[in-house]
């Protein structure tokens, strides 16, 4: 069994990681690809981007492939259309990988993130912000793979959302032909779960928000990157996970999002944890001794601003 130490005040400084600080209008080179290691858990590190006159949150946060609410959580206090100039936004571009098998694709519905684990490829992990079903459409928790790839697709509006639609005063027509219009963008990927669409989006703004009919969107140049590198048959596994834990080095990290749909029961006065993050927790340190700083943890699950923090520290003898 794991044993688990309290240590209200650490002799150790915690960091986010390397301090990145990046400015004016230079892209991240391959911010979604990163190198990946045996037993690592933990992949990129934290930004912080000098914000010019010209910026606005929305167009800051497709530049450095971050979803819309995951930019706003790491930074509450900016204005979205006006941030103020030369100050330090804060680049949420660290992340601890979803529990399971690194295999395939993985989406997390709770951060509205896709990774990709190329089996050609076992070193590098890829990962894009995506756009989600909103409420009463919602994304569905699953395990399915990509049946077929189709560029310029077109969009054959379901009966249910041409009357949604229409309820609405807009007609929508029996097909939507590729183009500008066209809400699923220059690509697709089929799933085999019916009526289901990993594809792009005339409207990027959205990438990183619940606003779907249930179909995954990802910005127009990710889908263009991630259908060059998936092949039909890849599996797609489909989970709501607010918390992650994960090991870098003997570091332990803790990572929380609010949940894709369900409620949260959790009352932070009670000091105690949520019974998911308890068994997490009980998972990633078994048969380790770790000494954990609560505070850092209460903190993180107050704030779920969605960027990992270290928690706790492997205890060697």
């Amino acid at each position: 069994m794991s044993s688990i130490y309290l240590s209200v005040h650490m002799s150790m400084v915690w960091a986010w990681g390397l301090l990145i600080v990046l400015s004016g209008l230079s892209p991240v080179t391959q911010a979604g690809k990163w190198p990946l290691m045996e037993e690592q858990d933990v992949v990129g590190e934290v930004r912080w981007y000098r914000v010019s006159e010209a910026d606005t949150l929305v167009s800051i946060a497709r530049r450095f492939g971050i979803g819309y609410e995951a930019m706003l959580r790491a930074n509450p206090t900016f204005d979205i259309w006006l941030p103020e100039s030369e100050r330090y936004l804060r680049l949420p571009t660290q992340f601890i990988l979803p529990a399971g098998p690194k295999q395939g694709l993985v989406l997390n519905l709770a951060e509205m993130r896709l990774y990709h684990f190329p089996k050609e490829d076992p070193h590098k992990v890829y990962s894009f912000p995506v756009g989600i079903g909103r409420e009463g459409w919602e994304t569905p928790i699953t395990i399915t793979q990509v049946v077929k790839k189709v560029v310029a697709p077109a969009w054959y509006p379901p009966k249910s959302i041409r009357e949604e639609a229409l309820a609405k005063g807009h007609l929508l027509p029996d097909v939507v032909p590729a183009g500008p219009d066209n809400p699923l963008g220059s690509h697709a990927l089929r799933l085999g779960l019916s009526s289901y669409l990993l594809h792009g989006t005339n409207r990027p703004a959205g990438v990183g928000m619940r606003v779907s009919h249930g179909c995954i969107r990802l910005y127009p140049e990710d889908i263009v990157a991630l259908f060059d590198r998936v092949n039909v048959g890849v599996e797609l596994r489909i989970v709501d996970q607010p918390y992650k834990m994960g090991w870098r080095d003997n570091e332990l990290f803790l990572e929380v999002h609010p949940a894709a749909y369900r409620k949260e029961t959790w009352d932070q006065s009670e000091q105690t944890l949520p019974s998911a993050l308890q068994v997490l927790m009980g998972r990633v340190t078994q048969d380790l001794e770790v000494l954990l700083d609560w505070n850092q943890i209460y903190d993180a699950l107050a704030e779920a601003d969605g960027v990992p923090v270290a928690v706790g520290i492997r205890r060697e003898w």
